[in-house]
Formats: structure tokens, C-alpha cells, sequence
């Protein structure tokens, strides 16, 4: 049984919503249109989930098999949208009035149009505007939501990373977002939406949760540390001839290189407690009996799936 503060929640495209309420347990889904969805991370106190990429108004419903939080609503907008530090557009005339508002009153003053007075007024004005609207540039800038200038914080954030390259606008601005606002963590569901950025064909599992498909040497190396291993499996769509075989010498290969764009990036944003381990397969097509299916008689290469 759990209970939430609210009912109505705004996210970026693809960022992080947080439900604050009590009693959120490792049972929890996030079910989003009908689809159900992984917490990105729990607390008894709180739970975390990706919002859709798609702008638009959604239902959801935070459940655990048990009970159900009911329907909320979110609503899915532009990150440009959610920027509270914008400055509002302010016009010369804006501070022609707001001069003229602290000019002392009396028949010695005369502000009537093309008076000396209101000469004056007009052009600290149109100085107060370009001044103003350095600063409020200034402003966009300074936060990765709203800035236009891509390649500072590129620089900023050491961006792009090895295998998380984006040519176009949308997507180095989508980079700096991610990279300069979203948190991030040791869960599977986050490091999942890291590989899904890249080109890979994979399965990730938790020593915690699945030890049997980890190698017998992971508890012998890590020992009661090995609740904090994870296997990242990656699947190749070619063989990788160069290995070692009967004839091969002594440092010869076991299989094809490691992916070092792959490992770098997951490497970056891992935290430092977390070990990840990765092993590249190539998945071929068998029959029943687990026996490799070939082409024909004359054809005995196998079958990558």
C-alpha cells in the first residue's frame, strides 16, 4: 500500500519525474499509457521514471502488483518550457516610463515630447534596453535548457563523448541536457537508456539479481562485493576470425577486440562502487537440439541472428 502527494506532474521531453509519497517498494512499475515502465530510482519515500520523449499530456499510474496510486496526469513539454530563470521582454519605451517615473514633478521640469528632458530620458533609455537585453541573453545562456551557443558547453562538458556523436542542432543541445541536467545512478534502467543512445545489440544483467549467468571467477574475485558487478552482454553481427585457435601463439587473442566506445561511455557515467564486466558473443541460429543451422551441405557457415 502506498499513497502520493499529487496528481499532476510537468517533465521535460525524456527527463526524470520524481512522485514523492510513502511506501514505494522494488515491486513498483510505472504504467504510461498503457505500457509499464522500470523506476529509474526508488526510495520508500519517493520514486523516479523517465517521461516519454513525445511532448503531450499523459495518464500514469504508479503500481505494484498489489495496489495502484490511480491516475495521475503528466504533461510532457519542451525543457525551453520549464526554464524559470528567462527575463521578460522589456521595450525602450519600458524604461522611458520607468525613468520618467523618477524624475522629480514641478514647472521646472518639462518632459513633453522633444523637450530637452525627454531627449535625455530617450537615450538613457536606449542605453538601459541594450544593456538589458545583454543580460538577458546572458541569462540563456547560462543554463544548457535555453542556451543557443552549443559549442561552450560542448567544451564545458567535455562533449561529444566517444560513441554518443549527434550532428544535428537537436541533438548536441539534447547532449547538453542530458549530460548537464539528469541525474543519473547505479540502476539498470539507467544504464540501459545510456546504451540505448549508441548502436548495440545487448543484455545487462545484475550479479544481485541473476548470479547464475555470471562466471564462477566474479564471486571468487569480488567476493561480498559482487552484489555491485554488472554484465553487460553485447552481440556481434560478424565473427571475429583473428582469435586464438590450436595454432595460435600464447598471447594470441581469446575473441574479437573489446568495444572501447562502448565501455568508455559506460565507464564515465557508472558510479565508482559499480563494476562492469562485458562479454561480446556472436548469436547463431540452431534447431531444437541446440545444433547450428547451415545453409546447405556446401554451405556450412552459420547463421548470425
Amino acid at each position: 500500500m502506498f499513497i502520493v502527494d499529487s496528481n499532476k506532474y510537468k517533465a521535460g521531453a525524456g527527463g526524470v519525474v520524481t512522485v514523492y509519497g510513502v511506501g514505494f517498494n522494488d515491486a513498483c512499475v510505472v504504467r504510461i499509457s498503457g505500457r509499464d515502465y522500470s523506476p529509474v530510482d526508488f526510495d520508500d519515500e519517493f520514486i523516479c521514471f523517465n517521461a516519454p520523449s513525445e511532448l503531450g499530456t499523459y495518464s500514469f499510474e504508479i503500481r505494484d502488483g498489489v495496489s495502484s496510486s490511480g491516475e495521475m496526469t503528466l504533461y510532457v513539454v519542451a525543457y525551453e518550457d520549464l526554464c524559470t530563470t528567462k527575463l521578460p521582454e522589456r521595450q525602450e519605451s519600458s524604461f522611458v516610463r520607468l525613468l520618467d517615473g523618477l524624475m522629480p514633478r514641478g514647472f521646472a521640469w518639462e518632459y513633453e515630447n522633444g523637450s530637452n528632458w525627454s531627449k535625455l530620458i530617450a537615450g538613457i533609455a536606449l542605453a538601459l534596453a541594450y544593456l538589458y537585453d545583454m543580460l538577458k541573453n546572458l541569462v540563456l545562456q547560462m543554463s544548457p535548457v535555453s542556451t543557443t551557443d552549443f559549442g561552450v558547453w560542448e567544451n564545458e562538458l567535455a562533449l561529444p563523448w566517444q560513441g554518443i556523436a549527434r550532428d544535428t542542432d537537436e541533438g548536441r543541445k539534447s547532449e547538453i541536457i542530458r549530460v548537464g541536467r539528469k541525474r543519473g545512478g547505479a540502476t539498470i534502467p539507467y544504464l540501459k537508456s545510456i546504451l540505448d543512445l549508441m548502436d548495440v545489440n545487448y543484455d545487462i544483467f545484475e550479479y544481485a539479481n541473476m548470479p547464475a549467468v555470471f562466471p564462477s571467477w566474479v564471486p571468487s574475485k569480488y567476493g561480498n562485493r559482487s552484489g555491485f558487478v554488472v554484465m553487460v552482454k553485447v552481440y556481434r553481427d560478424s565473427y571475429y576470425p583473428y582469435g586464438m585457435n590450436c595454432k595460435s601463439p600464447c598471447n594470441s587473442s581469446l575473441g574479437r577486440a573489446r568495444d572501447k566506445k562502448i565501455e568508455s561511455v559506460l565507464d564515465r557515467v557508472k558510479q565508482s562502487h559499480v563494476k562492469i564486466i562485458y562479454s561480446y558473443v556472436v548469436r547463431v541460429l540452431t534447431d531444437m537440439n541446440g545444433n547450428p543451422i547451415v545453409p546447405s551441405a556446401t554451405d556450412q557457415r552459420m547463421i548470425i541472428v
